[in-house]
Parts: C-alpha cells; structure tokens; sequence
C-alpha cells in the first residue's frame, strides 16, 4: 500500500512541476526578451526591431517587412504612442509582459493613418465603481488602452512587398514615437 501511496505522491507532483513550467516559463521568457529587445531603447522608448531579433520573436513575418516596437511601462503614468503609417497594410498589435494581446488594429479598422494610441493602468475594481458615468473630452476625443499589467510591448508591423523599399518603410516607421503622455 505504501507503494501505492508513493507511486501516486510522484505522479501527481510530476503533473504539478510540468503545469507550473509550461505555466510560468512562456511568461518568463517573454520579459525577458523585453528587456534584451529594448535594452538600447529603453522603457517607453519606439524602436525598430533588427531583421534577425525580428525573426527570432515573429518567426512568421516576413524578413522583408518592418517591425517597430515599444516597450512600455504605465506605472508611472500614461504612455503615448503615435505613428504616421505610409499607405498600405499595417497592423498594431499591444501584448502584455506575459503575451497576452490585449489591443490590436489594422489599417483598415483605424480608418486612419496617422493617429495617437493612450496606453494607461486600467482601473481597479473600487475605482471603477468610485468613477463618474461620464466621459471626459479627452476619452470621447482619441484612442485609450487600459491595461491590467503595467508592462508589455507595442508592435506596429507593416509588409513590404519589394526588397527596394523596405529601407523607405523602415524610415517612416522610424519617425513614430512612443514616450510618457504630456
């Protein structure tokens, strides 16, 4: 019986160590890629991403199209991040520190190809229910993202379909910024 008892005790704590590293581990790693991606930049700071740090963290894009990102942290308050997208296909996709997207828009869902996104804390339970029903100019006016988690990543991507003008598209993602709102 006490063979049972152990024979069980094993399987059950190898389920557990397996569930806690395929639970933690993708999460880990990702800060940590973060942190190695944005280490020039710095917090709060628009980059665009190397072709080779490119297709290690999207394998799936393309190396010719262009990937410009922000590493951003709202703990200290609201982040903005504003672009002016030549015309074409581009995506903005906002993970957070864990992976998780939590925003994600296109050219053709903004309508628009210049615009400013508002990363914020999102509220609080209490402050939700403490908060007026009314919206103020600034949120009815513009684009504002709360996020549960004060540090993720911002990733605008856009295709190019001919290697001779990717160094143009690389030029123009580079004029976007990404800093603490003023």
């Amino acid at each position: 019986m006490s063979k049972l008892f152990w024979l069980a005790a094993a399987f059950f704590s190898a389920i557990s160590v397996h569930a806690a590293f395929v639970l933690a581990v993708p999460s880990f790693t990702l800060e940590r890629t973060i942190a190695r991606i944005s280490a020039d930049a710095g917090s709060n700071s628009f980059f665009i991403l190397p072709t080779d740090e490119q297709s290690r963290l999207f394998p799936a894009y393309s190396p010719l199209s262009v990937v410009g990102a922000c590493a951003f942290d709202v703990s200290q308050g609201p982040v903005d991040l504003t672009a002016n997208m030549a015309p074409g296909f581009w995506t903005l996709t906002i993970y957070s520190s864990t992976g998780d997207v939590f925003y994600s828009l296109n050219d053709a869902q903004a309508g628009t190809a210049q615009f400013t996104v508002s990363l914020k804390q999102a509220p609080g339970i209490w402050e939700m229910l403490n908060q007026s029903t009314q919206l103020d100019a600034a949120t009815a006016a513009g684009w504002n993202v709360g996020t549960a988690d004060p540090k993720g990543l911002a990733v605008l991507w856009q295709p190019v379909a001919e290697p001779a003008l990717r160094p143009l598209t690389v030029r123009n993602l580079g004029r976007a910024s990404c800093g603490a709102a003023g």
